[in-house]
């Protein structure tokens, strides 16, 4: 398959605190837990991940991760600013474009979250996210 752009994102998941013993959906606890990705380690798979991905040829378009609510059981808030800044200086050694999708869900009012405390959006929250999505491949093609 040739494709003519790939918007991606990889991080919410490695920004994430998990214990063994944590009763949580998904083992998170960010209080006991470990994180799931150190920023060094992110960094490089970040590379790696651009790398593979500039070899399809695709025009690429990154998106950075979205918030953390303050109550999400295994992430602290502050984390994906500082893995969405490591994120951005990958991305400007490749040239590639961003599209801010931390600070269009930074404005969400709570009812566009699924719930208070998770990192899902309802199904407004996800039409607003896909609208910023569409907009930027759309600008990205017409160049």
């Amino acid at each position: 398959t040739k494709w003519d752009l790939i918007h991606f994102n990889w991080g919410l998941h490695d920004l994430c605190y998990r214990h063994p013993d944590a009763k949580v959906y998904g083992k998170r606890d960010k209080i006991n837990g470990t994180i799931s990705v150190p920023l060094p380690k992110y960094r490089r798979n970040l590379q790696t991940i651009v790398k593979q991905l500039k070899k399809t040829g695709a025009t690429l378009v990154w998106a950075s991760t979205t918030i953390v609510p303050e109550d999400e059981a295994g992430r602290h808030p502050q984390d994906a600013p500082r893995y969405n800044s490591v994120a951005a200086e990958v991305m400007a050694q490749h040239g590639i474009p961003s599209n801010d999708l931390f600070a269009e869900s930074a404005a969400f009012p709570p009812e566009l979250f699924s719930k208070p405390g998770d990192v899902h959006f309802s199904k407004a929250g996800s039409s607003r996210l896909a609208a910023r999505v569409a907009a930027a491949i759309e600008k990205e093609l017409a160049k």
